[in-house]
C-alpha cells in the first residue's frame, strides 16, 4: 500500500499567505496605474510591462504585497518553493525555479525590487509600486503618493489571476484604482494611452476580456455633442463587479479598518491582576 501525498497544493498555499494577511486585501497604490503630476508624464509601472510582457513579473510583485504584512517580519525568506506552489493554478502560466528567478530578475530591473542577501539566503524587498521610493505600507496617508486601492483576496482565492492575460491584469488594475473612490469610471481605448500609457489595442483586448469573464459592466452613455456629424456622442462607463466593485471593495476597507481599531484597543487595555486591580 502506498502512502498519498499530504503535501499542501496550491490553493491551499494561497489560503495560507492571504490568511496571514489578515486584511482580506491587498494595498496598492495609485502610482502603480498612473503618477499623480497632472503638468507631467503620467504613465507609470503598468505601462512598462505590458510592452515588455513581463506578466509572470507583474504576478510575482503582487503576490509580494499581498504577503508583505507578515512577511515583513518573517526571519527567514519564502523559499522558491513556496512561490512557485502559490502561483500554480489550472490555465494559468506555468513556473519553474528558473521562471521565478527571471521574474525576479525583471522586477529588480523595473526597480520594484531589491535583494538582500542573508548568510546563504536571498530575502527579496519590495520598493514603492512606481519603483522610486523605498516601500512602506501606505497605511492611513492619503497623500497623492500614498492613495490606494483594494485588490480582494478573492483574486488569489478564485484563481483569477490564473485566467488573465496581461492585457486583462493590466485593465483589471486600471479600472480598480479609477473605481476605488467611485462606482465607475469612463475613458476612451485612445484616452488610455494618454491618460495611462496603454495601447489603444491593449485597453481594447483586456476590458474584452474582464467582460467575457463578467469582471467589468460597460455602461453606454449618449451625451451631446454640438461639433459632431450627429450632435451626440457615446461615453462608455466602466465598472467592476461582486467582490471588485466598489462597493463591495469599500465594505472590505472599512470591516479591516474596525477589526484595526479593536485590535488596538484590546492591546491598549490595561492588565488587571489581583482581583482586578491594574
Amino acid at each position: 500500500m502506498t502512502l498519498e501525498s499530504t503535501g499542501s497544493t496550491p490553493a491551499e498555499t494561497r489560503a495560507e499567505l492571504t490568511r496571514l494577511s489578515a486584511r482580506g486585501y491587498t494595498q496598492l497604490r495609485h502610482v502603480l496605474v498612473q503618477l499623480p503630476d497632472r503638468d507631467a508624464p503620467r504613465a507609470s509601472t503598468l505601462a512598462r510591462v505590458l510592452p515588455e510582457r513581463k506578466h509572470r513579473a507583474l504576478l510575482l510583485y503582487l503576490l509580494l504585497l499581498t504577503c508583505w504584512p507578515w512577511l515583513a517580519e518573517r526571519r527567514k525568506p519564502l523559499q522558491a518553493d513556496v512561490w512557485i506552489r502559490a502561483l500554480t493554478a489550472p490555465g494559468g502560466l506555468t513556473w519553474s525555479a528558473s521562471t521565478l528567478s527571471r521574474a525576479w530578475a525583471d522586477l529588480a530591473d523595473l526597480g520594484l525590487v531589491t535583494k538582500e542577501r542573508e548568510h546563504r539566503l536571498v530575502r527579496i524587498v519590495p520598493r514603492r509600486e512606481d519603483g522610486q521610493a523605498e516601500y512602506e505600507i501606505p497605511g492611513g496617508r492619503r497623500d497623492r503618493w500614498n492613495t490606494y486601492f483594494a485588490l480582494p483576496d478573492q483574486f488569489w482565492l478564485d484563481e483569477l489571476f490564473a485566467k488573465l492575460s496581461l492585457p486583462g491584469l493590466v485593465m483589471l488594475l486600471l479600472v480598480a484604482k479609477e473605481t476605488n473612490a467611485k462606482p465607475e469610471v469612463w475613458f476612451t481605448y485612445e484616452s488610455a494611452e494618454e491618460w495611462y500609457g496603454i495601447k489603444p489595442k491593449s485597453a481594447q483586448n483586456g476590458l474584452k476580456q474582464l467582460e467575457r469573464l463578467g469582471i467589468v459592466h460597460r455602461r453606454r452613455q449618449v451625451v451631446k455633442a454640438p461639433l459632431s456629424p450627429t450632435g451626440a456622442t457615446v461615453r462608455m462607463w466602466y465598472s467592476l463587479t461582486g467582490p471588485y466593485g466598489h462597493d463591495s471593495r469599500a465594505a472590505l476597507q472599512q470591516r479591516a479598518m474596525k477589526e484595526r481599531r479593536r485590535r488596538l484597543k484590546r492591546e491598549s487595555a490595561p492588565v488587571t491582576i489581583d482581583g482586578g486591580q491594574s
